[in-house]
């Protein structure tokens, strides 16, 4: 069985170009090094000034280790803040 870690940020204080770079030389390869880690996706909405990951990992544990390290309020990077974290059970994917 597969989690994920599932964080929605608000990051409409952050200049697109600087979000994209962030999110694909920063964070992309950053989740990529973690353990037990499967697959990601990482997505921005700019009209709402919202963006998302989905982080997969091979454990329970493994999801938890890492949603555990981040806190609803936290400001990962200037302009970015971490409005919800949870844990999800993969059920499905593609």
């Amino acid at each position: 069985m597969l989690y994920g870690v599932f964080v929605e940020v608000a990051n409409s204080g952050e200049a697109r170009q600087d979000r994209i770079r962030g999110l694909r030389e920063e964070l992309a390869p950053a989740m990529k090094r973690t353990p037990g880690f499967h697959s990601g996706v990482f997505a921005t909405n700019d009209p709402a000034g919202t963006g998302f990951m989905v982080a997969v990992y091979e454990t329970h544990e493994q999801a938890e280790a890492v949603g555990g390290r981040l806190q609803v309020g936290m400001t990962p990077r200037p302009g970015v803040t971490i409005t919800r974290i949870e844990v999800v059970e993969v059920v499905a994917s593609i």
